[in-house]
């Protein structure tokens, strides 16, 4: 039996562009809906911060070009998904706070990209700190969803753009506020964008889970207790291979914001260097709404032959895809012919960690 968790990251484009319902609502019904025909189980990554702005501008009369509040469609589709079985936990972009909308587009305040660079309290640069920020994040959704289930707890946390580390302080917040758990790492992530900075490249794909040490969310503290570190599962391929018919296809659906993250996430390079850099290997997510068939099929095959030789009695593998990008259902609903034919169990990474908890 394989174990895998889909996460999906619920959120507009990074920029602030997007249209809520074109690129969130749309494509998550259409989700949910083959998820319910199949019985896959999704662990959503609200982003509150987003959620917030949103309804506050249209509750101001500031309709943003929408008929109907985004906001309040966000808030019963993620009551919805939880009805269905699926879990919901808290995603952050601080890039967010103090966003304002004008002359028909979101200026964000893009010197506070990363989550681990709040500071602890507000100040001039911005209107909110790293512990109000986690608090108001988490009764935000306790308040939304315990509408649905009085017990429902919102203990598990992804940063925007895989934007964890340096996670001390943060980390701290966190146990302070009840979280369990987070799933911002990958396999072998590295960036040095002009944006989102990270280096996962020492984490091993052996590691389906570990608890981590006190200063850091990737490293362990070598016990069998503690706060979780749940990471996506990623395998290295060359950049160049990155690029198949789906994700070109899907690029060219939203051609400005696909042009404007690479920009974001790249450096100058000349020609030559171009080609170096597409020629090298990268740490791939795997990625149920950007995967054509045949990479689903290749990750899922790694995946079970990992599984079969790993040192760990229960090895999950969690995946990761965003509503923005499901413009081809092709991965998922292989995935789910998979399941049919295969031993493949889906957990919420709710179910997870209590998995993980009896091992």
């Amino acid at each position: 039996m394989i174990s895998l968790c889909l996460t999906l990251d619920y959120e507009l484009f990074g920029s602030g562009r997007g249209d809520v319902f074109k690129h969130i609502i749309q494509p998550t019904n259409r989700m949910l809906g083959i998820c319910e025909q199949h019985k896959i189980k999704l662990t959503i990554f609200f982003e509150v911060v987003e959620y917030w702005k949103l309804k506050e501008a249209y509750e101001s009369g500031i309709t943003m070009g929408y008929s109907s509040n985004p906001a309040t469609a966000m808030k019963e589709q993620i009551q919805r998904a939880y009805q269905l079985g699926h879990d919901v936990q808290l995603h952050l972009h601080p890039q967010w706070i103090d966003a304002k909308y004008e002359k028909g587009e979101w200026l964000l305040n893009l010197d506070y990209w990363r989550l681990p660079e709040l500071p602890d309290q507000p100040d001039e640069t911005i209107s909110m700190g790293l512990p109000e920020l986690i608090r108001k994040g988490k009764e935000t959704l306790e308040s939304i969803l315990q509408a649905v289930n009085p017990e429902y707890k919102c203990n598990i946390l992804r940063a925007g753009g895989y934007n964890i580390d340096p996670s001390d302080r943060l980390l701290k917040v966190l146990k302070q506020h009840s979280f369990i758990a987070d799933s911002s790492v990958y396999f072998g992530g590295k960036a040095e964008g002009n944006l989102s900075k990270y280096d996962y490249s020492n984490i091993s794909e052996t590691k389906a889970y570990w608890y981590a040490s006190n200063n850091s969310l990737t490293s362990s503290n070598g016990i069998s207790s503690g706060f979780l570190e749940l990471p996506i599962f990623a395998q290295k391929r060359r950049r160049i291979l990155k690029y198949d018919a789906v994700r070109i296809k899907s690029a060219m659906q939203n051609k400005a914001n696909s042009l404007e993250k690479f920009k974001n996430n790249s450096t100058k390079k000349s020609k030559w260097e171009t080609v170096q850099f597409l020629l090298q290997e990268e740490a791939l997510t795997w990625d149920f709404c950007l995967f054509s068939k045949g990479k689903m099929r290749n990750f899922l095959k790694a995946a079970i032959r990992l599984q079969k030789h790993s040192a760990m009695l229960f090895h999950p593998f969690i995946l990761v895809g965003h509503p923005k990008d499901f413009y081809y259902p092709d991965a998922l609903l292989y995935l789910a012919k998979q399941a049919g034919k295969r031993e493949i169990a889906f957990h919420t990474l709710s179910e997870l960690q209590e998995k993980i908890k009896q091992q």
